[in-house]
């Protein structure tokens, strides 16, 4: 499976944080080629709603146009196309391949990115590649053509880590450090309502200005959480070598919050959306 990337603007992360709720999703229009038939484009909307419908931190509501939602989800299918040929053993097989686009409307600011998946036997590396070729043939003509549509689900789950990011901060009270002033423990603010569990992790971002604006960079430091403590607070278990710096900043703004940043966090996604 091959992607391919196309955002509306090239920027630095925002500084968006989660107020306490699930990050709210709906659906809207799809449209297909002319070569497409409307069940297959049908196929492929109803995969994305199951593939972002088992991510933890979004909650899907039925809205076409995004109203009350904070991200609308559209789709475009490209190409659908079943090929035959036959092997030198005088077997035929069949094989399917599509592509279809996915964007994203933040509904508050209007700004769009656009994601391109294509599954044809050229993934973008050599396991993908592998992937395509395993399950992108049969000697069954149907079990072909169902077969790609097995691929969206897990996409979409990657899709929503990267597009849909939960954020919260690091509480700036009652965390824990070593004796090399390390932070080995700490709370942020999103919790049960959020989506989050026992063992979701999250990546730090250390906030900062830059020509005026507020935003962030990330430190080589994760977060595990070890126990959710309420619908926006769970206390997390702290590793990564900038572990001295990210205890820094949270001195910086508990003692001067006028003028000093707060400490994000970034939720990370589980392995099993990672490759295939």
């Amino acid at each position: 499976m091959k992607k391919v990337f196309l955002f509306a603007a090239a920027m630095m992360m925002a500084v968006t944080v989660s107020a306490g709720k699930k990050l709210i999703v709906s659906v809207g229009d799809f449209e297909s080629a002319t070569s497409v038939d409307l069940d297959v484009e049908d196929k492929v909307k109803s995969n994305v709603i199951s593939g972002l419908s088992n991510v933890g931190h979004l909650q899907m509501i039925e809205a076409k146009d995004g109203l009350g939602a904070d991200y609308l989800v559209t789709g475009n299918v490209l190409s659908y196309n079943v090929t035959k040929s036959v092997d030198d053993d005088g077997k035929t097989w069949y094989k399917t391949t599509m592509s279809y686009s996915i964007t994203a409307t933040n509904v508050k600011d209007g700004t769009t990115e656009t994601e391109t998946f294509k599954y044809d036997g050229t993934g973008s590396n050599f396991l993908t590649a592998l992937a395509d070729v395993k399950y992108g043939y049969s000697q069954d003509p149907n079990a072909s053509k169902e077969k790609v549509f097995t691929y969206i689900p897990k996409d979409m789950k990657i899709f929503a880590f990267e597009h849909f990011p939960l954020q919260g901060k690091i509480v700036e009270a009652d965390y824990k450090l070593d004796k090399k002033n390390k932070l080995t423990e700490c709370y942020i603010t999103l919790g049960s309502e959020d989506g989050v569990e026992e063992k979701t992790k999250f990546e730090v971002r250390l906030g900062k200005m830059v020509a005026g604006r507020k935003t962030t960079s990330k430190a080589d430091v994760t977060l595990k959480v070890v126990e959710v403590v309420a619908g926006d607070l769970a206390r997390c278990k702290v590793t990564g070598k900038d572990a001295d710096k990210v205890a820094a900043a949270l001195e910086a703004y508990a003692s001067d919050p006028q003028n000093a940043l707060p400490v994000y966090v970034k939720i990370l996604p589980p392995k099993d959306t990672l490759g295939w």
